[in-house]
């Protein structure tokens, strides 16, 4: 540094004096790289997702219906306080010649990468024979592209599973620093009975009939290139404002450790993971809710139990009060959002009781 300039600098408030022989460092908040891109609460179920009717890929004993028929049977609809339900039909016995008992699987039109996404649900399906399910998956030909699991379980025990799955080559370390249990290392489907590699979540109020008596929480996941975590919170634990309240940009840095985190050291997620859809299902019987129902203390067999006893499926529906996918834009350096939250009924004013009895008149179901 030449003498002029050194006096120069001398001169300076310390506040604004500079090494100059450093080189500039931009630090990006967190905070800010995560913009609010889509949400969905109420009739825009409706108009983001589709309802498919194809055969279940878990051969379950379910008959997935279309939005049409959803609507009319009263499988999918929105409730007085702007939740959306879907859920199977419980009053009708299925016949031995028919696919299962009515139910919903739905995808989202839009596909999405890296980011993070919120859900906020005040019920979920339970119940004996019941395979619940909220994940996302590739858009080309599974496994290639991934599939992440966020809520899934069985028969209504236990608590919940994150999981993922795909291709051979990813892997996770024995210590996958979160708050719940590792199950497996290896998330290739193949080789591997199509279980991934999961963790199961400890609490016992994330999964089931417990987490109902709740009134639910909030699930989280995110998703980057250096790896994918998932979040839960109950209705009444400590929630981060900024999960409960749905402003313009989150921060994931605040939420403490995730039950479920899969670092990217034995797994480049950006060959692994490509264009998801968002995905619920409620599917029944099946590869896995039938392979350990009568292990779970099931009555009869699952199949029989499905088509027997539709009133056993009451408690089998999903009863959301809104979706948020925020985006990753890390690389930005400026984003002026409005900062304002979404705005909700008082969370007193639910109760699941009051979706169940609603029906359509023109649709005789009692």
């Amino acid at each position: 540094m030449s003498p002029i300039l050194r006096n120069i600098v001398a001169l300076l408030p310390f506040s604004l004096t500079l090494n100059i022989n450093e080189q500039p460092q931009f630090q990006e908040v967190e905070a800010s790289r995560y913009r609010l891109s889509k949400h969905y609460y109420g009739n825009q179920f409706f108009d983001g997702f589709d309802w498919k009717t194809f055969n279940d890929p878990t051969h379950g004993r379910v008959n997935y219906v279309s939005e049409t028929e959803a609507r009319r049977k009263n499988l999918s609809y929105v409730s007085d306080h702007n939740t959306f339900v879907m859920r199977t039909d419980y009053h009708h016995r299925v016949e031995p010649g028919q696919r299962g008992r009515d139910s919903v699987r739905i995808e989202s039109r839009d596909t999405f990468d890296n980011g993070i996404y919120i859900l906020d649900v005040l019920h979920m399906p339970t119940g004996c024979g019941t395979w619940p399910a909220f994940w996302t998956s590739t858009t080309g030909h599974w496994p290639q592209g991934g599939e992440i699991d966020i809520i899934e379980g069985v028969n209504g025990k236990g608590t919940n599973q994150g999981t993922l799955h795909t291709t051979p080559g990813c892997t996770m370390p024995q210590n996958m620093d979160g708050t719940g249990q590792q199950l497996r290392t290896d998330c290739a489907v193949h080789g591997n009975d199509n279980q991934g590699c999961g963790v199961k979540d400890r609490r016992p109020d994330s999964f089931g009939p417990a987490f109902n008596k709740d009134q639910g929480g909030w699930y989280a996941m995110q998703r980057s290139n250096s790896g994918i975590k998932m979040w839960f919170w109950s209705r009444d634990s400590q929630v981060p404002p900024d999960v409960k309240t749905g402003p313009a940009n989150v921060d994931p840095s605040k939420w403490g450790k995730p039950f479920a985190n899969f670092p990217s050291t034995h797994c480049n997620m950006r060959e692994h993971f490509g264009k998801h859809r968002i995905i619920f299902t409620l599917s029944l019987c099946g590869d896995w809710a039938g392979a350990v129902y009568n292990q779970q203390g099931c009555p009869e067999t699952c199949e029989i139990h499905v088509n027997n006893s539709p009133a056993a499926f009451r408690d089998a529906y999903w009863k959301i009060r809104g979706l948020r996918v925020y985006t990753d834009t890390a690389r930005e350096f400026d984003y002026e959002g409005d900062g304002s939250e979404l705005e909700y009924e008082d969370e007193d004013d639910y109760s699941v009781e009051d979706e169940v009895v609603f029906y359509n008149e023109e649709y005789d179901q009692y």
